[in-house]
């Protein structure tokens, strides 16, 4: 089973001061920034001029809850996760042997379809997100 790439996870401290930077080497929003008090972070998806790379721009917003996703986020900004598009998220996440991070849950910035948060194998974060709006992973697996 191979896995197209949705986009690349970049966490920063302000969605604002990385915009201006991306739109420098010739990336432009993509949809509106949404405000995700549910995931607590501030998300703006970037496309490059040519469409090809897509990045999301994730900022911690205190307002939000606490999710584990988010210590990440506040300690280590830059590139941190790459994101794919999956029909059955239990199935590839055991399928490639991933280790969960974080509970499945609906995620505003993608029409509130599911995503979940897991480690790779060889330590990167890897987040699955559904393509339908019913998610078929189990929280407590």
């Amino acid at each position: 089973m191979d896995l197209n790439l949705h986009h690349i996870g970049y966490a920063t401290h302000s969605i604002e001061t990385s915009l201006k930077f991306f739109k420098s080497i010739g990336y432009r929003e993509e949809g509106q920034l949404h405000h995700d008090l549910d995931l607590g972070v501030k998300v703006q998806f970037i496309k490059s001029t040519n469409k090809s790379i897509r990045i999301e721009l994730v900022q911690d917003i205190p307002e939000g809850i606490n999710h584990p996703v988010q210590n990440i986020i506040r300690k280590r900004p830059g590139c941190y996760h790459l994101a794919y598009e999956v029909d059955h998220i239990s199935r590839v996440s055991n399928l490639y042997d991933l280790k969960r991070i974080s509970n499945c849950s609906a995620a505003l910035a993608f029409q509130n379809r599911h995503v979940s948060f897991y480690l790779s194998r060889d330590g990167g974060i890897v987040e699955l997100i559904s393509t339908g709006i019913k998610c078929d992973c189990e929280n407590n697996d």
